[in-house]
């Protein structure tokens, strides 16, 4: 099966609001949906975050964002508008 990567410029109220229910009700979401793997980056603006996904197909995250209950965890997380989404191909993997 191969992996998807996906990354997603969140913009929020408040970090901690928001990793609350990350952690939480999020990842019970993503794990429903077939996320393998979730890392989060701090941006210069204290209210954008990066967050690069692996997912198990682009079908298994479609299925996370029509679900409604994912769109009722992202508004308690405080996420200010929808989240903006790349798709990344892998096209390399080097040794560091």
């Amino acid at each position: 099966m191969t992996t998807i990567s996906i990354l997603a410029n969140v913009q929020i109220r408040d970090y901690e609001q928001f990793m609350a229910v990350f952690t939480t009700n999020g990842k019970a979401a993503r794990q429903r949906h077939g996320c393998q793997r979730a890392q989060v980056f701090t941006l210069p603006a204290p209210e954008q975050l990066v967050i690069l996904f692996d997912w198990s197909s682009r079908a298994d995250f479609e299925g996370f964002l029509a679900d409604q209950t994912v769109k009722e965890t992202m508004q308690a997380s405080g996420t200010v508008g929808p989240p903006t989404f790349t798709f990344l191909t892998k096209t390399a993997e080097l040794p560091a």
